[in-house]
């Protein structure tokens, strides 16, 4: 995509306003805090404490509404102490120019590493950060600055506190709504189309990542309680092997029994079997949502089970003993029975056993920590930027007194918020922050107009306030049109400041944006070049999955299920990264840099997905008896790593790989082993016929991956 046309369409992206919204009772009681601050300040006729206890309320209160993971109270209470802490810091430097930008410089790196966690925690990193800046930028003096301080720790106390009210709803809620959202994805995935990926494609892992990490937030005194919860995502991987299962198999098995063409689920009896399995999901994920049992209809299990037992192969048999599985667990996980002691689940060994909080935090921060990870440079940029921006700020003045003299704040603050690791994200935040705060600034001056009573303050305040909160997850365009209308509302009632602050609010905010999307440019991290990199720490994992998955093949158990575990887990993550920067690249007119083609990034996801779609199903045809064992094919185990680490240096540029190579390997392979003819004349076994033919179609899918990648050195050679 060209200059012009990336920066056309991210424009778009940035004014579009979406239909999203935080939980309404987390709404409620931000605005309940918001209320609370500003009648304080009322009853004890100091608009100035009541204004600063409506900031630290409202501040706090947004990082309340950022997708939490852990308890609300604790989510709160975290954010209360970061946030009021960071403003003692700011008044304490209040008046030492260099101490405090010095400060602001490391607050604003470690704020960009805690986008290590994900996005929600390094907004609230940020958001913490603002609070070092406003007592830091605008306090009077030392002591008017920890007065400030300490009536925005007001502030965040009223929110902590408003987080003990009522309703409660079911214990884990964090972990419920990831899993709930997992199960309403396999709900989704039982009766989609496989459409062009294929039906070995494997099915979108972010709900189950988004789980997993939910869950591996819990303490450890808390697991015993949860191990339901844990046993629904062990379930869960099931399902979602036996749904692929039969994606892959049953059309076979009915082309067999037919003779006639034949797709994923295209016969009448597979259809309802598998809308009387969505149904169930769906039912389970209603179940574990709300803490009460919501049963499935006799009629969705009489066509499952009906189903099951006329096919010829164990997908629908494994899927129906699954689902009944993950019914008994979700009843498990009902309020009434939540503390029911559960063994732990043996898909999920590893993430039940788990780590110390600290350790993998630690863990995480440390391994972003050199110059070529992205989140180390974005840490870099936002570091740079926010000083920059400070300083820009207080050159700037007041805009001939309609602003705050002699402060950077609104440019610091825009600068830190807009810029993002991505470009894409970075400019189309740009293009919405700056016409929002452009909009919010007229309706600001609108509403400086009239003589306001102490009553209609509070309520045009506590009004605006809860506009911003609804708006939150909106786009910057909303979220910034009422923020800005808030602020100036108060600065100009509380402050003094004329009517016409609204427009030097306006203006350090494009100023902010556009010093962010300047800061990015000049030093850029693109997703395009990310790409080759990407490519080959997945195709490193599956160097080692495959083996791992062809030597189980050997015995019934031979296979280290902690091992399998997170390997699967690390794969899913690799692939996830991979995609998401293949979607980021569309956006960026940086293609240059990357050498292959749009149309063969796209490509290069499909296959990715199918080959990890066959890991999938390699892992799910495992010998469950001693006859199912196929000892033969951990012959292919030592090729196969072979070629996929050769293949990931190929991606990565060091070297080519000859497409069809593998397949010749495992063609000898088969003329020796004599598994090929067994299958043929029918005297191999079902699990043999059925082993053989995934590790056939897995070898397909790698050399189809091979032959992409390889067209990177033809089209470099062609260039």
């Amino acid at each position: 995509m060209r200059w012009w046309s990336s920066l056309v369409t991210l424009g778009r992206e940035g004014l579009r306003v979406q239909r999203a919204f935080a939980s309404p009772w987390a709404i409620a009681r931000a605005v309940l805090a918001v209320l609370l601050a500003t009648l304080l300040g009322l009853l004890l006729d100091d608009q100035s404490a009541g204004a600063m206890a409506s900031v630290g309320a409202f501040i706090c209160g947004i990082g309340t509404l950022l997708s939490p993971l852990r308890h609300r109270a604790v989510n709160a209470f975290a954010m209360a102490v970061a946030f009021s802490t960071m403003a003692v810091l700011g008044a304490l430097v209040h008046g030492t120019t260099w101490l405090f930008l010095l400060l602001l410089a490391v607050a604003a790196f470690v704020a960009g590493l805690w986008w290590t966690l994900g996005v929600a925690p390094a907004i609230r990193a940020c958001l913490a950060v603002i609070g070092m800046m406003i007592t830091a930028d605008l306090s009077p003096g030392l002591h008017g600055g920890l007065v400030m301080a300490g009536w925005m720790a007001v502030g965040t106390g009223l929110i902590v506190a408003v987080q003990l009210l009522p309703p409660y709803g079911p214990r884990f809620a964090a972990q419920r709504r990831t899993l709930t959202a997992l199960y309403r994805s396999l709900a989704s995935a039982a009766t989609a189309d496989p459409g062009t990926a294929g039906p070995a494609a494997a099915a979108s892992s972010a709900p189950f990542t988004a789980a997993r990490q939910a869950l591996d937030l819990l303490p450890q005194f808390s697991r015993p309680a949860a191990a339901a919860m844990f046993g629904l995502l062990g379930e869960a991987e099931r399902i979602r092997r036996a749904l692929q299962t039969v994606r892959v198999t049953e059309p076979a098995s009915q082309t067999m029994r037919l003779a006639v063409p034949a797709t994923a689920a295209s016969e009448p009896a597979d259809r309802a079997a598998l809308s009387a399995a969505a149904r169930v999901l769906d039912d389970i994920s209603r179940t574990i949502a709300s803490g009460r049992e919501h049963r499935s209809p006799d009629e969705a299990w009489s066509s499952l089970e009906s189903w099951a037992a006329l096919s010829h192969t164990r997908g629908p048999r494994d899927l129906a003993a699954r689902l009944r599985q993950a019914e008994a667990l979700a009843r498990r996980s009902t309020e009434g029975r939540l503390g029911d002691v559960l063994e732990p689940h043996t898909e999920v060994p590893g993430l039940y056993a788990g780590s110390p909080a600290v350790t993998r935090t630690v863990r995480r921060l440390r391994a972003q920590l050199h110059p070529q990870a992205p989140v180390f440079r974005h840490s870099v940029r936002l570091a740079v930027g926010v000083v920059i921006a400070e300083l820009i700020g207080r050159s700037i003045g007041g805009w001939g007194g309609l602003g705050i003299s002699a402060h950077g704040f609104w440019v610091s603050l825009t600068t830190m918020l807009v810029l993002f690791p991505g470009y894409g994200h970075t400019i189309a935040r740009g293009w919405g922050r700056a016409a929002g705060a452009v909009l919010g600034g007229l309706l600001a001056w609108v509403l400086s107009l009239p003589q306001w009573s102490p009553t209609g303050l509070v309520v045009a305040s506590v009004v605006l306030a809860a506009a911003s909160f609804l708006t939150l997850r909106t786009g910057q365009l909303m979220l910034n049109l009422w923020l800005t209308a808030w602020i100036v509302f108060l600065i100009h009632h509380v402050g003094g400041l004329p009517g016409p602050t609204a427009w030097a609010r306006a203006a350090d905010t494009v100023v902010g944006a556009a010093l962010a999307v300047l800061i990015f440019l000049l030093w850029p991290t693109w997703s395009t070049r990310r790409l080759p990199g990407l490519l080959a720490d997945w195709l490193r994992v599956q160097d080692r999955l495959f083996p791992e998955l062809l030597t189980g093949y050997a015995d019934v158990g031979a296979t280290d299920a902690a091992a399998i575990d997170e390997l699967r887990a690390r794969s899913r993550q690799a692939r996830e990264h991979l995609e998401s920067a293949v979607q980021q690249s569309h956006a960026e007119p940086a293609h240059h840099l990357v050498p292959w083609s749009t149309a063969q990034l796209d490509e290069i996801s499909k296959q990715v997905s199918t080959v990890a779609g066959y890991a999938t199903l390699l892992g799910e045809n495992l010998p469950r008896t001693p006859q199912d064992t196929v000892p033969e094919l951990t012959e292919l185990a030592d090729p196969l790593h072979e070629h996929l680490a050769a293949l990931a240096r190929a991606a990565a540029g060091a070297e080519t790989v000859a497409p069809g190579a593998l397949r010749s390997v495992f063609d000898a392979f088969a003329a020796r082993s004599g598994l090929l003819a067994a299958a043929a004349d029918g005297s191999g076994s079902a699990a043999a016929n059925r082993a053989v033919a995934v590790s056939s179609a897995t070898v397909d899918a790698v050399e189809d991956l091979t032959a992409t990648i390889a067209a990177r050195h033809r089209r470099r050679h062609a260039a």
